[in-house]
């Protein structure tokens, strides 16, 4: 029970930590700035616990979830995964073979850890996701919105029936913001830069300048808005053969495993019969 009390306070400190928004001495010098470029070790653990198991808001944001609920998520994977050797435990004793309770209360411990972790790396990979298939939408709006500029019409107007013209949730975001941006009299590339520092959309404060130069400045957008598209695909066309690759890495371990266990399955009896020939 100790060191499951243990788990849970230090779930808890990690929740707290996660919460607080970081000191602005202490993240100049991963930029280079300050006088104090050396941390002390306690300082980098607490930097490099923060880094891994902060909630990013940008990834909230985009998954459309909230701090309240993933908080909430990481204490009760962490009070379930917790609790499976302790009924283990319980199990085993009514059964009459308990197990070593030491070993279950590491085992608690640590998958009170797995579980406190785990929900955070389902927000990031739900991100990476989602972001993958607004860059893709994008793509496809660019040239939507291009092909309008080249029939002859405004800026607004253009960006606003190309969102019209798909019913995805990207479109929906983009179509939003105009939305917001013709409600509160403000111009629809402040909106759109806006909205894509939320979302930690990089393109849309991109596009939201191109724009910007056409509307403030008169400036020609369709063949920019066209490379930009191209420029787009292919570098998702990218990530999907970097992913591809990596998969294709990861599928040879398990044959290493499976010849590794083969060997020794094969090698066991032989140095059994060695073993015994010799004590003979």
């Amino acid at each position: 029970m100790i060191l499951w009390s243990a788990g849970v306070g230090m779930g808890i400190v990690l929740v707290r930590q996660s919460l607080r928004r970081p000191v602005l001495a202490n993240v100049l010098p991963k930029y280079g700035y300050g006088l104090n470029t050396k941390q002390s070790p306690y300082e980098r653990l607490r930097q490099i616990i923060e880094q891994r198991f902060a909630v990013s808001s940008t990834d909230l944001a985009v998954c459309q979830s909230s701090v309240a609920r993933i908080t909430t998520e990481r204490l009760m994977y962490a009070s379930m995964c917790g609790a499976i050797p302790l009924v283990m435990y319980i199990a085993t004793t009514v059964a009459g073979t308990a197990m070593p309770l030491p070993i279950l209360l590491m085992a608690s411990a640590a998958l009170a850890v797995t579980g406190f972790i785990l929900p955070i790396m389902q927000l990031r990979s739900r991100a990476k996701v989602r972001r993958r298939e607004i860059r893709i939408s994008l793509s496809a709006y660019l040239d939507l919105v291009s092909i309008m500029l080249a029939g002859g019409a405004g800026i607004e107007s253009a960006l606003v029936a190309a969102s019209r013209v798909g019913d995805g949730p990207t479109f929906r975001l983009i179509a939003d913001s105009l939305d917001v941006a013709r409600a509160t009299r403000r111009s629809p590339w402040e909106i759109l830069a806006n909205e894509g520092e939320r979302i930690g959309i990089d393109e849309l404060p991109e596009l939201a300048a191109t724009v910007k130069l056409g509307g403030e400045q008169g400036a020609r957008m369709t063949t920019s808005l066209v490379a930009k598209a191209s420029s787009m695909r292919a570098k998702q066309l990218a990530e999907v053969e970097a992913d591809a690759n990596a998969a294709t890495e990861r599928m040879g371990l398990p044959m290493v495993l499976l010849f590794m266990g083969f060997l020794v399955l094969l090698g066991y009896p032989a140095m059994q019969m060695i073993s015994a020939g010799f004590g003979s």
